[in-house]
């Protein structure tokens, strides 16, 4: 059940890295850690088991948006550099004398 509820997070994580500033997915995920941990401590879990499922929920709400910020990074910026690498330079006559 525990893996589960990690990779809901993880997924949950990359889908707000495409939609949400960095800020406003930071209060979504304390929003998350804050409920998670009420519900638990009210449900008479102890509260060291609680405070390491909380960080390892908030852990990978926060992987999975990093990760989904990096491979958009790879698709969009990576392949443009390499498309502007192979277009040939424009050799344009310059307006100023000194160049």
């Amino acid at each position: 059940m525990a893996i589960w509820a990690l990779i809901v997070s993880f997924v949950v994580g990359a889908v707000c890295a495409v939609r949400l500033p960095i800020l406003i997915f930071t209060l979504v995920v304390f929003l998350v850690a804050t409920v998670f941990a009420a519900i638990n401590i009210h449900a008479g879990i102890s509260v060291a088991s609680t405070a390491i499922w909380t960080i390892a929920y908030a852990a990978s709400l926060e992987i999975g948006y990093v990760l989904a910020h990096a491979l958009l990074y790879f698709l969009y910026i990576k392949r443009s550099e390499r498309a502007s690498r192979q277009q040939s330079p424009l050799d344009l006559p310059s307006k100023y004398s000194s160049e």
